[in-house]
């Protein structure tokens, strides 16, 4: 049985909505993990939204190399240690370049969630429906509450116009 050396890297996102699921993959795809995709983006209950779960990947910097063998429990080396050497060289290169994709992830992740320049106040589209149902339920409250109040005769104001004479 052969002993081999794998590294790869996965990270999984569990996103808000559709909409946040495809900045997140599009962020990754810029930074250079071209194998991202999303999954449970079908919603679960007619009145719930999906939430996707996005996975961050990239196997162009993974890599396999067999270094050992293990034969009735006698584990062996089968390559030379300057080969060996060798592959961990390869192997910290691609964890640098890894470094720096995941940089990149980062910077486009920040890009894609923060508010434009220039608008400190500013919401995202989730954000501000949420905002705009809790404003219209409160105007509903106020409304009923004045609906529901007997009206006070005294609080009455009315003035009386003279009408035009034509």
């Amino acid at each position: 049985m052969g002993r081999k050396l794998t590294i790869q890297q996965i990270l999984h996102v569990l996103t808000a909505s559709l909409e946040h699921a495809q900045l997140v993959i599009q962020a990754g795809m810029e930074a250079g993990f071209r194998e991202s995709g999303a999954v449970s983006l079908l919603k679960r209950q007619p009145d719930e939204e999906a939430t996707p779960m996005v996975a961050v990947r990239s196997m162009g910097l993974s890599f396999e190399s067999l270094i050992g063998a293990e034969t009735n429990g006698v584990r062996r080396m089968i390559v030379s240690p300057q080969y060996l050497k060798t592959l961990v060289q390869l192997a910290n290169e691609r964890f640098v370049e890894n470094e720096r994709r995941i940089a990149r992830f980062s910077a486009a992740l920040e890009a894609a969630f923060s508010p434009p320049k220039g608008k400190e106040d500013w919401e995202d589209a989730q954000a501000r429906r949420e905002r705009k149902r809790l404003e219209g339920l409160k105007r509903r409250e106020e409304l009923k509450k004045d609906k529901d109040k007997p009206a006070d005769e005294s609080s009455i104001d009315f003035t009386l116009q003279q009408p035009d004479i034509i």
